[in-house]
């Protein structure tokens, strides 16, 4: 039987409960609804990393992001790591990323691909009318389009013309759209979308308990327009498994859907980098261990393998698709990553169950996150979430999610919750030296108080206005800033 080939579709900051399919009762989403009916909704999906960059890394190689060198926004892998598209192609795959790469600015030769044959990609544009790509070489080459549309065009275009260019050949491709991620630029916020999909009212929304009273109402009104956002993916992913099934492809494409990590919305009074009314401390819209950073959907349909209409409380963490991946399409299992083969899961068998996933922020990242995120790692198990950061003085969260589930209870600190913290902690413990993280006893850089571990920017052009520690590859002197300058944050 020929290999199946791979579509992995993922959003841009998709909250796990944003969709119908999830619980939601307001966000209409028939598509992925089906989608989900005709595959498997892992409930227990979370991004080990949740922003940006990290995550990519994470879902290529396998690998946590203190191992793959993508440590936070705008850095590169390290040379050391192969990606799914690497090994993929080792079992006779052609590969493609179409939509927001985030791991480098264009034009993409090869040695910038990591893999891949083909990226028709953009490094990180959020404004969805204004975007413009790299094939590979070639480029800007701009979408004429809300962009979501012009990348479901693309993928299906490079889709057709694999198909009769390589009708032998299986394909891996990967899909990355950018809603529901707020806009850049004039008029930031989430309003940027077609509004045929603009079907919500904020005072319909059910804005969560977790979002404090004065922030209740504005909320709301963003909701409405998140909402939109993700009803206008829903339809392109409509698409997507329409395309499929009209050139014949339906039953031999493993298709997953995910997201790189969630969105606050304002729960715990986090909100966005646009919101300058905001505290910058408060400008974490990611990025934290609080669920709705981390939790992730995570929908897979496979007819040939794939019961249908299931869901899954197997803890699955975003290293785990490479290996996951793999098994689902009965190929050997990846040499060398840290991720597991949760594909038992997806095909109702028994197996292994983890208990907890690793959660982790590494860097500052963009715009500096060390002012309010911090650096921290934790756990998340189906029963509680705990973390511990290296800054802000110590600070430790533990919430029981039994009791607690919009996390509003700290009981880190009291005494009479001194042995579920305990337990909470030995198990973080485990995880780092499981994992070989250094995060209690790694060096570290002085200005951003970054573990030290030879990562490097992606380019000299990715963060000119970053310290310049952070560009350990790339020459001391360069921009506007010299080394050992201080640079100053507002």
């Amino acid at each position: 039987m020929a290999p199946p080939n791979i579509l992995f579709v993922f959003a841009d900051q998709l909250r796990y409960d944003s969709l119908a399919c999830s619980g939601n009762r307001i966000v209409r989403t028939p598509r992925l609804d089906r989608m989900a009916a005709e595959g498997v909704a892992f409930d227990q999906a979370f991004s080990s990393c949740p922003i940006c960059s990290p995550y990519r890394g994470q879902i290529l190689t396998g690998n946590y992001s203190h191992v793959n060198g993508v440590m936070c926004n705008e850095y590169r892998l390290f040379d050391d790591q192969r990606t799914l598209a690497d090994r993929l192609s080792e079992h006779g795959y052609r590969s493609a990323w179409i939509g927001k790469w985030h791991l480098g600015r264009g034009p993409y030769p090869p040695g910038k691909r990591h893999g891949f044959d083909d990226l028709l990609a953009h490094n990180c544009l959020h404004h969805y009318y204004k975007v413009s790509y790299h094939h590979n070489e070639r480029g800007p080459i701009p979408i004429r389009q809300y962009a979501p549309e012009g990348e479901t065009r693309l993928t299906l275009q490079w889709i057709a013309d694999h198909r009769r260019e390589h009708p032998d050949t299986p394909f891996f491709a990967v899909l990355s759209w950018g809603p529901p991620h707020w806009t850049e630029g004039e008029g930031r916020g989430y309003r940027w979308y077609p509004q045929e999909y603009g079907r919500y009212r904020p005072e319909d929304v059910d804005v969560p308990a977790n979002v404090p009273e004065p922030l209740r109402a504005f909320a709301a009104g963003e909701f409405a327009d998140y909402y939109g956002m993700v009803t206008s993916l829903d339809a392109c992913m409509g698409r997507l498994l329409d395309g499929l099934e009209e050139m014949g492809l339906g039953d031999d494409t493993i298709v997953c859907f995910s997201s790189d990590h969630g969105d606050h919305m304002y729960a715990h009074g986090y909100g966005k980098d646009g919101d300058h009314w905001m505290h910058s401390s408060r400008h974490a819209s990611k990025a934290t261990p609080y669920e709705e950073s981390i939790r992730i959907p995570l929908i897979v349909r496979y007819p040939r393998r794939v019961p249908a209409g299931r869901r899954s409380e197997t803890m699955f963490n975003s290293v785990d698709v490479p290996s996951t991946l793999m098994a689902l399409a009965e190929l050997p299992a990846p040499e060398g990553v840290q991720g597991r083969d949760l594909s038992h899961a997806a095909l109702g068998r028994a197996g292994e169950e983890p208990d907890s996933v690793y959660l982790q922020i590494l860097g500052p990242g963009w715009p500096h996150r060390r002012q309010w995120a911090g650096l921290w790692r934790g756990v998340r198990t189906r029963e509680y979430v705990y973390a511990r950061w290296h800054d802000l003085d110590g600070m430790r969260v533990l919430y029981d999610l039994r009791s607690d589930p919009l996390e509003r209870n700290n009981l880190a600190g009291r005494p009479e919750h001194a042995g579920l913290l305990e337990q909470a902690e030995e198990r973080l413990r485990r995880w780092m030296a499981q994992t070989g993280d250094p995060f209690d006893t790694g060096r570290r850089l002085g200005e951003t108080r970054m573990l030290d571990l030879g990562q490097a920017l992606t380019s000299r052009k990715a963060h000119q206005w970053l310290p310049p520690e952070y560009a350990r590859a790339i020459e001391p002197n360069y921009g506007r800033f010299r080394t050992g300058d201080r640079i100053e944050f507002t």
